[in-house]
This record gives structure tokens, sequence and C-alpha cells, in this order.
């Protein structure tokens, strides 16, 4: 019910506001769930995915957002995951047919630039074999970046790209080269969405 809650008026404000537009909704895998990585560049990044894709994620939220006590509230209420301690249970809900998301590069970037990602959704891909749904949100950092108190009328828009498999060829250890290779093509995939605008 939160979540739906929170889905709503995401949509509401985003679409009156900021104009939000979504293309690549086909992509997202239908017959199985997924995991969704973006860029991160602004607080509203969780708005725009929770609004643009039409199933629960569970998102997984830095840390120190838990330490103030009505967005803990929050982030309990919609099932969030805290980083750190998040992926047995991330490993959990993609087991259960749900959906994680996350953004790799650990935290917001401070000039709108992509920064370099975490390995995170790799090893959560390589775990429990599903898919990563790349996407690349564009217009937050002009609307609200970090340094900004208030935001601005700009248009935003969520570009979702087709699914990647990271399947391993082996069931013995996920070396750091697999991982490496893994997240550096959904980066480059999300570069390329970003260029392109």
């Amino acid at each position: 019910m939160w979540y739906a809650i929170f889905r709503a008026l995401s949509k509401i404000v985003l679409k009156l506001f900021f104009r939000l537009k979504v293309e690549g909704l086909e992509n997202l895998p239908k017959k199985n769930n997924f995991i969704i990585v973006a860029n991160h560049s602004s607080l509203m990044d969780s708005f725009v995915i929770a609004a643009a894709v039409p199933v629960k994620i569970h998102c997984i939220s830095s840390r120190f957002l838990y330490s103030i006590p009505w967005l803990r509230w929050s982030l309990e209420r919609l099932e969030a995951l805290p980083t750190g301690a998040s992926s047995e249970k991330a490993v959990d809900y993609l087991m259960k047919n749900e959906v994680v998301g996350l953004f790799p590069e650990g935290g917001c970037s401070r000039d709108g630039n992509l920064r370099e990602f975490r390995r995170g959704a790799a090893v959560l891909a390589l775990t429990t074999g599903r898919p990563i749904v790349p996407c690349a949100i564009l217009g937050t950092y002009q609307a609200l970046p970090v340094t900004a108190k208030f935001p601005k009328p700009v248009p935003i828009k969520l570009k979702i790209a087709k699914p990647v498999y990271l399947l391993k060829e082996f069931d013995d250890v996920i070396d750091d080269i697999y991982l490496q290779e893994g997240i550096s093509k959904i980066k480059n995939i999300i570069q390329e969405m970003l260029d392109a605008g």
C-alpha cells in the first residue's frame, strides 16, 4: 500500500511539474523479475524510477538516510534496503521474483557526470541469474542538484535499455575481472543513453 501511494504521488508531481517522459518501457522483462540500475545525480532519482517503472522496486538506499527519523520511517514502509547489509536481503527478494533497484555510483554525482560504478549490481546478477536493466535519468541534475535547496521545473526523462544478462560460464568462483567487465558493460550502456540525450 505505501509503495503504491509513493508511486502515485511521484508520478503526479513529476508529470505535472517536470513533464516526465519515459522511453523504453517495452524493454522491461515481462516473464521474470530484474535488477534496475541507473545513474544518480539528484535526490529526485528514486522518485523518477518509482514513477516510471510499473512494478514495486526494493531500492538499496544509503545507510546514512536511516539516521534521519522521518526518512527511516518512510524507507522502512517502502521496504527499501540500507547499504552495507543489503546483499543477503536483496538476493532473497530477487529469488522471490521481486525487483531490486540500485545506483551503482554509491551516491549522488556532484557535477552531473557519471562516476565509477561499484560492483554490487554485477554480484547480484551473477548470484541470482536475474538480468540488469540499465536506465539513464536525464534532467534531474538540472532540476535539483545536490547543492540546491529548491527544484527547478526542468523536463525530466527516463530511458530504459534492453536487459543485460551477466551469466556465469562456470559454477565456481566469480572473479574480479568478470565482475569488472560486467559492471563496465552496464556503465557504458548508461553513458551512451546519457550522451544521446
